[in-house]
């Protein structure tokens, strides 16, 4: 395949995990009430909002230029989604992080990344994204 095929599809990535985290949110919400959907909805913002705050800085202070390294901002919002599932879908968690692991190979084969951007990258945010969203789901349980 061309550069331009695996770069259709790599921007394919994303939009697909959201859709079916939309998806997902709407039958939590169905299925658990308009609650536990508002606030997976809740953690996927406030997610959104974290990797983009650690991109600003990044860019303001150069944290992973000093490094001779590169935020993902690629890699950091798939995982805002990814973390979803592993919250909201333990039966998609082993789908979901295959995934993305297959997303992180499609990034260094089209070297949009190195596997040290995306590893210090997923280091630094998915905790975050993970606490976010246990949060939020424990938080609609009440």
């Amino acid at each position: 395949m061309s550069f331009e095929q695996w770069a259709f599809i790599a921007d394919l990535y994303t939009p697909m995990i959201v859709v079916m985290c939309v998806i997902s949110m709407v039958l939590l919400g169905r299925e658990q009430g308009l609650r536990s959907g508002l606030f997976a909805l809740s953690g996927i913002l406030l997610s959104t909002a974290f990797i983009y705050a650690v991109m600003f800085l990044d860019n303001s202070v150069g944290i992973w230029p000093a490094f001779n390294l590169d935020y993902s901002t690629h890699t950091a919002i798939a995982l805002v989604f990814i973390g979803y599932f592993l919250v909201y879908s333990p039966k998609l968690r082993g789908v979901m992080v295959l995934s993305m692991v297959g997303y992180a190979a499609l990034m260094m084969h089209q070297k949009y990344h190195t596997l040290t951007d995306i590893i210090t990258t997923t280091i630094c945010v998915i905790p975050v994204i993970l606490l976010c969203q246990y949060k939020f789901s424990e938080m609609a349980k009440r």
